[in-house]
């Protein structure tokens, strides 16, 4: 059975990809990487919650709770609303970056998986004249001239379109009128624009499956781009049975 490693816990996505994992039979532990104590987690004892404050960086004693995890779920991240440029670029490139060079060689396999959650409106040109797109298409880049760099290291970047918690709102904080009108719209696009929505538990499955797979590149298909390291959102609900 796996160990993962998953960031973003009290996100909305984060906590779903939580959820899934302790209820799968498939893996056996969880580190959960955060700054603060994850309520999902406790008594939970598949789950270890290490509270981290620098992304950047990962001495050794977080190294060794680490040790023996095969895969990573990066789903920690923030609004570029309202951020600078360079305060953006730091939280979306710097810290996943950071992250999947110290874990490279954590596993006591020869590969390790690091699922980067990106999402759709991402540009790898980084020609994007949103900053979103500019500078998750630029974490995209960094992470696959990474996987060249790293024989170990194996690079999935996944792109979810409109992100539907069909109502189970297991983040850590009140469900705001954007969280609800998520799940209203997810509806309706789920009946007139299925290609961009995808309800947390599908995506949940997907990343953990990568997380947990065998790092080989994915078959050619719709959706499925950068020789097979990039998951947009119609090749995700096809992978989880939709």
């Amino acid at each position: 059975m796996a160990h993962i490693i998953l960031t973003g816990a009290t996100g909305t996505a984060g906590a779903a990809i939580l959820d899934c994992a302790l209820k799968s039979p498939a893996i056996a532990r969880i580190s959960v990487l955060s700054r603060r104590p994850v309520k999902l987690a406790e008594s939970q004892p598949k789950a270890n919650v290490i509270i981290h404050k620098d992304y950047t960086s990962y001495p050794p004693d977080v190294l060794d709770q680490l040790k023996g995890a095969t895969g990573c779920v990066w789903a920690q991240g923030i609004s570029s609303r309202g951020m600078s440029e360079k305060d953006y670029e730091a939280i979306t490139i710097d810290y996943p970056v950071a992250a999947a060079k110290a874990f490279a060689g954590l596993g006591e396999k020869d590969n390790f998986n690091f699922v980067y959650m990106s999402g759709e409106g991402a540009n790898m040109s980084e020609k994007s004249s949103f900053m979103f797109g500019r500078i998750k298409g630029r974490a995209e880049n960094a992470l696959l001239a990474l996987q060249l760099e790293l024989a170990s290291l194996s690079v999935y970047n996944i792109r979810p379109a409109a992100i539907n918690p069909e109502g189970n709102y297991l983040q850590e904080r009140k469900p705001t009128m954007q969280d609800r009108a998520a799940t209203l719209l997810g509806g309706v696009f789920e009946k007139v624009w299925k290609s961009y929505v995808i309800p947390t538990p599908k995506l949940a499955q997907v990343c953990l499956d990568l997380a947990t797979g065998d790092g080989k590149p994915l078959e050619a298909g719709e959706g499925i781009e950068a020789d097979g390291r990039l998951v947009r959102n119609t090749a995700i609900r096809r992978m989880a049975g939709m």
